[in-house]
């Protein structure tokens, strides 16, 4: 994750950049992948990297695949730049998934094939994100804005599908291709901050000092986070699961939480005024980064083992020899009955007879069986 902080006015939307450079150049193919200018941000470098590293990867078009996804949260409110039905009214909801990270309901996903297209759907969100004009800047954003790249590396699937017994065993041992039984996730969360501002110096009013407000609020749950994971990062390590981590407090913090504190490798940028009127702002900014920078992390990958089609097929086979072993033990079970019911019927009771016992004679019921025929070993 990438996080752009800094006050008002201090050049963070420009350092991270809104749109890839792409969309703005004429011809040549829209599959071709172009370095950045030199005025481009951090979107577009990153962009141009990651399709840079795809293309180059054996097979990566094929097995890479990359998603974007961009919000914005106003008013404490997040918002679709992306949507195809996007009205500022339309708020969406934050739920916490089974494995404890956040998902946004209803966030639209778009899958991107180059960074031209990447670049075109970001100039179309930022037409639509909340700016307005203050004392201290022009072009204000009012909100904060959070566009996340996922990628998806599939496992290599080979060419022709063994789903036959006969598939399978037409593969040699030594002959086998080389599979990858390993499907790996990551995102890629790149977050432009709105300004921390004085309503003195920004003269804001009604909807600006509302929006001000909230600006504010999100910035400061932001850095009580930092100041708790950092005090629970020197802390032992009984101590620090004891400590509470206020990520509900603000939809911010509670969208950056997976970034903050979670599976991730972050990366704050400090975004700092050279004017001499902004030097407390500039220094509360760099303490606000020092913060951040003793947050520990351990990143490990996000690897899901996937079962190749030669071990599917094996498998298959396997739980067919399954069901024909017990359609044959049902088949015996019920021959067994059959004759236990045939036994049964040839059977006859004998007129009672004499049986001479050393006490004298005794009237016992004698019965005959006739087993003619009959086999006495399924009895």
């Amino acid at each position: 994750s990438i996080v752009a902080y800094g006050q008002t006015g201090s050049g963070k939307t420009f350092t991270m950049g809104t749109s890839c450079g792409d969309c703005e150049r004429t011809g040549g193919n829209d599959e071709e992948i172009r370095p950045p200018d030199p005025g481009e941000g951090i979107i577009p470098r990153s962009v141009y990297e990651l399709f840079k590293t795809r293309q180059d990867m054996e097979g990566g078009e094929k097995s890479v695949k990359i998603e974007i996804s961009y919000l914005e949260i106003y008013n404490e409110e997040c918002r679709d730049l992306l949507s195809t039905n996007f009205t500022k009214d339309a708020e969406l909801m934050i739920r916490d998934r089974a494995d404890g990270s956040v998902a946004v309901m209803g966030l639209t996903s778009i899958p991107v094939t180059s960074p031209r297209q990447v670049g075109e759907l970001m100039e179309s969100a930022a037409k639509r994100r909340a700016t307005a004009s203050t004392a201290m800047n022009a072009v204000s954003s009012r909100s904060h804005a959070i566009c996340t790249l996922s990628v998806t590396i599939s496992p290599t699937i080979i060419e022709n599908d063994l789903s036959s017994d006969d598939d399978v065993d037409s593969i040699e041992e030594d002959n086998k291709p080389e599979i990858a039984a390993e499907e790996i996730s990551a995102k890629l969360t790149l977050v432009d901050l709105a300004g921390s501002e004085r309503i003195k110096k920004t003269g804001a009013e009604g909807t600006r000092m509302k929006e001000g407000i909230n600006i504010n609020k999100g910035l400061f749950v932001l850095g009580q986070v930092i100041s708790a994971l950092s005090e629970s990062g020197q802390m032992a390590d009984g101590a620090s699961h004891s400590l509470h981590i206020p990520y509900r407090d603000s939809k911010l913090t509670r969208l950056l939480q997976d970034s903050l504190g979670g599976n991730s490798r972050t990366i704050m940028i400090a975004c700092v005024s050279p004017a001499d009127s902004n030097v407390e702002e500039s220094l509360n900014t760099l303490r606000y980064a020092q913060r951040a920078r003793s947050i520990k992390n351990s990143a490990v990958r996000n690897v899901v083992t996937v079962m190749s089609p030669v071990e599917a097929a094996a498998l298959r086979r396997e739980n067919q020899m399954l069901k024909l072993q017990l359609a044959q033990a049902n088949a015996k079970l019920t021959n067994i009955s059959m004759n236990q019911v045939v036994t049964s019927s040839t059977i006859s009771v004998c007129k009672p007879a004499l049986v001479m016992s050393s006490n004298g004679c005794e009237n016992t019921n004698a019965v005959t069986e006739f087993t003619e025929g009959i086999d006495i070993d399924k009895l």
